[in-house]
């Protein structure tokens, strides 16, 4: 009886974690979810939307990187 306990008693601990895990991160299935996921994605891609959090809109300008200062170059063919 006892070697059954060392059985029974993980798989009831660990069937009811994951049904806890699974009632706690399953989707939404109603309609108002799938209208209001729908309005915020129109919204995400109206060209109206406004950057959230202080993003930039506009993006950096790129700059060459510096030039290394080292001995200057001797034309081929001379020595």
């Amino acid at each position: 009886m006892s070697v059954l306990l060392y059985i029974v008693v993980p798989v009831l601990i660990v069937a009811a974690v994951s049904t806890t895990v699974w009632l706690r991160n399953r989707q939404p299935t109603s309609l108002e979810h799938g209208v209001d996921s729908f309005r915020r994605e129109m919204d995400a891609l109206s060209p109206d939307a406004t950057p959230l959090h202080g993003q930039r809109v506009d993006a950096p300008k790129r700059t060459e990187a510096p030039k290394r200062a080292g001995p200057p170059r001797r034309p081929p063919g001379r020595t």
